[in-house]
């Protein structure tokens, strides 16, 4: 009877160590007890594979070794992308449902630095929400954060909020109302506003005596226009101000560009004709001081950079269209047209980069 015994506990050992390994699967399928909804996005053409290292990452599994051979056996494998909305109840397999059924609860919008209103309405319209309605909203929503009480009016400002939109990516149901898209954003602008103090700043900063938050915005919103590289933006900030204190014209090309699409026309280069002799508030070629707003929306580095100027004796800067994404910053004219044609001829040697002024 020995060989019964023996074959008797290899079934039980087997046995056993298949329970154990059904359990320890069915835990790592399973996920850490969630109480808020989590964001996922799928990115398109996603393996099963990334897919469940997806789900590890937003805690929804615990781990994602088996998940690529629960889905085929739960023949879920045509998984689509896609931004969803996963409840703090739902299952793996209402999970899998879901993604298979390419059922979106959120449309994600990405604000890139330095975009206009203009350009985040058409990227609203294009994932299918009310342009119109967003634009209108922009200057008949009621405030909800105490700084929009702070924001300049003007009869040259088409769009009051325009510079308040903070650059980030979003997600929105595809029946958000536009008040509170803009809310959103300007919630993300509130945050960095206080985490950066900027109200203390404009106190406690000579250098800012005369500015107002409304002021300290604009000149972010030329600065993220102005500079690619973020360790400039300080020094960029600098000339401005130095141009500001001896009222020299601030001479931004991105204000120019700004000035035309304002007018429903999109240029990218700026060249003297466009500008010369033209009257518009936006042309801070002929105008003193700065524009009437804010030309773009800005990221908390240009936000940093508007309240913390470098100390210099810069006037001019151009791009030095080598690849490099930098500036040459001249404390005089003569100096700076020795760098333009530095800049010119790195240009001609096929080496340039979109500039952003001078």
């Amino acid at each position: 009877m020995t060989w019964f015994w023996r074959i008797f506990f290899t079934f039980v050992l087997l046995a056993g160590w298949g329970v154990l390994g059904y359990f320890y699967v069915d835990f790592t399928l399973g996920s850490p007890k969630r109480t808020k909804p989590v964001e996922v996005e799928i990115p398109s053409e996603s393996t099963l594979q990334e897919i469940g290292e997806i789900l590890e990452q937003k805690r929804l599994l615990r781990e994602s070794t088996f998940f690529r051979y629960y889905a085929k056996w739960k023949n879920q494998t045509n998984l689509r992308a896609g931004t969803f909305e996963i409840l703090p109840n739902e299952t793996l397999d209402q999970i899998l449902v879901k993604i298979a059924e390419g059922k979106e609860n959120k449309v994600k919008i990405v604000v890139p630095p330095g975009w206009t209103v203009y350009e985040i309405a058409d990227r609203l319209e294009a994932k299918g929400f009310d342009k119109k309605a967003f634009l209108e909203a922009l200057n008949n929503k009621k405030p909800r954060y105490a700084f929009e009480h702070k924001i300049a009016k003007s009869p040259d400002r088409k769009y009051k909020l325009e510079g308040y939109l903070y650059p980030d990516t979003y997600y929105f149901k595809p029946s958000e109302k536009p008040e509170e898209i803009i809310n959103t954003m300007l919630g993300q602008f509130n945050a960095h506003y206080e985490k950066l103090n900027l109200e203390q700043k404009l106190q406690s900063n000579p250098r800012l005596k005369n500015m107002t938050l409304d002021k300290v915005v604009t000149v972010a919103s030329l600065i993220q226009r102005e500079g690619q590289d973020k360790q400039e933006l300080p020094r960029i900030a600098g000339v401005i101000y130095n141009r500001l204190d001896i009222r020299m014209p601030l001479q931004v090309d991105a204000s120019i560009v700004f000035m035309y699409r304002e007018q429903g026309k999109k240029v990218t280069r700026v060249y003297q004709k466009m500008y010369k002799g033209v009257n518009h508030p936006y042309n801070t070629y002929i105008n003193y001081g700065l524009p009437p707003g804010p030309i773009s929306n800005t990221t908390v580095e240009a936000l940093a950079a508007a309240v913390n100027p470098e100390k210099h004796k810069f006037l001019y800067y151009v791009t030095r269209e080598d690849g490099t994404k930098r500036h040459f910053f001249a404390t005089n004219f003569q100096q700076h047209q020795q760098y333009n044609a530095i800049s010119k001829r790195n240009r001609e040697k096929g080496q340039a980069i979109p500039t952003n002024g001078e």
